[in-house]
């Protein structure tokens, strides 16, 4: 059996054949081709773009002549052997254009043919913009061609051993009603996954995308996980927060971004979430539609469940065991490389801190909040360190060394905004490393910086 052919001559050749092909039957008389002949111009016949339209009289004589001379070749489109050749203006015009167009694939051929005009090429007044796109358009360099152009060749990133590498990212999921609101609000699941076992150190769902939640989520993972060595998220804005910056110097890890537009180093995650869509989602939709999950917490809770019971447990294709058997390999087989860092040392990490001047009064503000210190701290610089979900304690550093409690003067807010839809266990997690802090320091000021927080948290050594 004869396929159809891929060359596009050879199918216009075949159209204009069946065209004309009345006319070659051998029981048309030679006066009766006239009637014919006034048949087929009355007729629409498919053009080249496989499109209806009419054929002249001596549109299909030409047909017809060239057929009977040179046979099915001779229907054939012919080629304009002139079209790789240079006519209109001269290689170095032709040179020039393309440099041009390499280095600033945004210009259009007419800006291009103005610059080289202006620059005086020899051969750029003779240019037009139409045959100067078919020669982009032959040596590639137009720019949907560009635009395909593969810029570098990704490898599949291979770490050895777990908790080496974190991978974060934020995924947009179902809507949720939220009742502090009264609307319904999207949910967006904060997630990281360690890239050598697929196990999800953390993920949970919150109604903002903002830095709050990525540290909460964060702080979650590394109670449950210790440290990783690198932390690789996107290039957002909330990734690249000071405070998170100084997260990792304090606690020892790294943090590493992927390059805006190319979120291939993301893979790992980005296919995770995939998994969520697919198979989770539709089951949290069920849900909610039915009124058995109306809050926050009870998504969570059932995002909790399904990864434990659904996903760490069952088979992965690419690791060919669980990630929960992964993990426990890597362990087994000391490759479990995460560093242990003293609770209380993460939780003071993650107080939030704003520097302030202290007046004359002896007072500092801070979301509109009034705050008193010790008298010895007038007219300087201090630090604030305090956890967001109860601004009524604030401790006060200068220079590195805590000085005292500042005392609530005149309370407007008792939270930061950006933290009341939380949870309660990350400020029960803050509020003890401030009790910590303030315990330590009580005796002497001097002499504090010296002494264990997790003592006062009452960590027993080895936990």
């Amino acid at each position: 059996m004869n396929l159809p052919s891929n060359d596009p001559r050879e199918r216009i050749a075949q159209q204009r054949y069946e065209v004309i092909a009345p006319l070659l039957r051998p029981s048309v008389p030679r006066g009766a081709q006239k009637i014919v002949l006034e048949e087929l111009t009355g007729k629409m016949h498919l053009d080249a773009q496989n499109n209806l339209v009419y054929l002249g009289k001596r549109t299909i004589e030409r047909y017809l002549s060239n057929y009977r001379k040179f046979g099915k070749e001779g229907l054939k489109p012919k080629v304009r052997l002139e079209q790789t050749k240079l006519k209109a203006f001269s290689q170095q015009a032709l040179d020039e254009a393309v440099q041009i167009r390499l280095k600033r694939p945004e210009l259009s051929a007419d800006s291009i043919i103005d610059l080289l005009r202006t620059g005086l090429v020899p051969g750029a007044d003779q240019m037009h913009v139409s045959t100067l796109n078919r020669h982009f358009r032959r040596l590639g360099k137009d720019r949907p061609a560009l635009k395909r152009v593969v810029r570098k060749r990704y490898r599949l990133l291979s770490v050895e051993g777990a908790h080496v590498l974190w991978i974060c990212d934020v995924w947009d999921g179902p809507y949720l009603l939220d009742e502090r609101t009264g609307k319904k609000r999207r949910l967006r699941l904060v997630a990281i996954l360690d890239a050598y076992t697929r196990f999800i150190v953390h993920a949970e769902f919150y109604f903002n995308e903002n830095r709050p939640c990525l540290e909460d989520a964060l702080l979650k993972a590394i109670v449950k996980f210790q440290t990783p060595e690198i932390f690789y998220a996107d290039n957002a804005r909330i990734f690249r927060s000071h405070h998170l910056k100084r997260i990792a110097a304090e606690l020892g890890f790294v943090i590493k971004h992927s390059r805006a537009g190319q979120p291939q180093g993301r893979g790992k995650i980005e296919r995770w979430f995939r998994t969520v869509a697919e198979k989770f989602e539709p089951l949290l939709k069920e849900q909610i539609d039915s009124g058995k999950i109306t809050t926050l917490t009870e998504v969570n809770t059932f995002l909790a469940a399904w990864v434990e019971k659904r996903y760490h447990c069952r088979r992965h294709s690419t690791l060919k065991m669980s990630p929960q058997d992964a993990l426990g390999n890597a362990k087994a087989n000391h490759l479990d490389m995460s560093r242990y860092v003293d609770p209380a040392t993460v939780h003071e990490a993650f107080l939030w801190r704003e520097t302030r001047d202290v007046s004359l009064l002896g007072a500092v503000k801070i979301y509109n909040n009034l705050y008193e210190v010790d008298e010895t701290l007038l007219g300087k610089t201090v630090e604030l360190r305090f956890n967001p979900y109860d601004l009524r304690r604030i401790l006060v550093y200068y220079e590195g060394t805590f000085r005292c409690e500042a005392r609530p003067y005149q309370m407007k807010n008792f939270t930061e905004k950006r933290v009341m839809e939380r949870q309660a266990d990350s400020q029960q997690a803050l509020a003890n490393a401030m009790q910590a802090i303030i315990q330590e320091h009580k005796q002497d000021v001097k002499e504090r910086s010296g002494l264990s927080f997790a003592k006062a948290l009452g960590v027993k050594s080895g936990e």
